[in-house]
């Protein structure tokens, strides 16, 4: 059975239409510095122990990568990869957003691809019809994983102030009231392949999911408001099996917590004076 992975956020995304393989992937998709970045997001996100030593006298770290048709609006000139990596059980949809949302005036364009959900599964024997089979280096991709454990990147200041202010407007805060009080955030690295950022409120012990078809990064996106926002209570929407509330995305796993609150908190910037009370 798949089980996805939603702990960033990333539950499946429902498509118009049958997905059917059309031509090879886009090449950005099958870049090895791609693949790459995706396999570093999924190390720092998703994967634990036995997924990196179940390979570990591997020769070649496997990726089957294929271009999706998906059923898209008038105008729609999105495009959509999937990347699996059977040895692991992970696949990973991609999407490279490109589509006007005329009542609101926005071009809504993502710089590159971006993953949009995650799952694992078993992989079948041979790859889908229309997919590429990349091999990296297995031992060179573990080393690098190693290495860049705790690379970080944060928002400049300018983001951080958009921010504050959509975490200001998301609670329906007064903007005028300053009186002093403990304000603590953390606030995880940014992702070159994921156009999300998790933030967590430490005084509220609330995690918040910033996400967007538009780079986080496009002062575009926070003009016009393209935005997505989830927020966990931890103390309450926090099981330690998603059998216990089954049917229901209002919850998190404690291993999902527990790896969000490492990229916030140990990975991330603490800053103060910034969440609100």
């Amino acid at each position: 059975m798949k089980r996805v992975l939603w702990m960033a956020g990333l539950a499946w995304v429902a498509v118009a239409g049958a997905q059917t393989e059309v031509s090879r992937p886009p090449a950005e998709v099958m870049e090895p510095s791609y693949l790459a970045e995706v396999t570093q997001h999924l190390y720092r996100w998703y994967m634990d122990e036995a997924d990196v030593e179940r390979e570990a006298g591997a020769e070649h770290l496997v990726f089957w990568v294929r271009r999706l048709e998906v059923g898209r609006d008038e105008g729609d000139r999105s495009e959509w990869g999937e990347i699996v990596l059977p040895q692991m059980g992970i696949g990973v949809r991609v999407k490279k957003a490109d589509y006007a949302i005329e009542e609101r005036g926005v071009e809504v364009k993502s710089a590159g691809f971006r993953i949009v959900n995650v799952w694992r599964e078993a992989a079948p024997a041979e790859p889908p019809p229309g997919a590429e089979v990349i091999r990296m280096d297995y031992r060179q991709m573990k080393e690098q994983l190693f290495e860049k454990r705790a690379e970080a990147r944060f928002p400049d200041e300018a983001m951080f102030e958009r921010l504050r202010v959509a975490v200001r407007d998301y609670y329906h805060l007064d903007p005028a009231d300053t009186r002093p009080r403990e304000r603590v955030i953390h606030v995880a690295p940014l992702s070159p392949v994921a156009n999300e950022l998790w933030v967590f409120l430490e005084t509220r012990k609330i995690l918040i999911r910033f996400a967007s078809d538009i780079d986080l990064e496009d002062p575009a996106m926070w003009e016009h408001q393209a935005l997505g926002i989830r927020s966990y209570d931890i103390l309450k929407q926090t099981v330690v099996s998603m059998n216990e509330a089954a049917g229901s995305n209002e919850f998190m796993t404690r291993d999902q917590v527990g790896r969000a609150l490492y990229n916030c908190v140990v990975l991330g910037r603490r800053i103060e004076g910034a969440n609100p009370e």
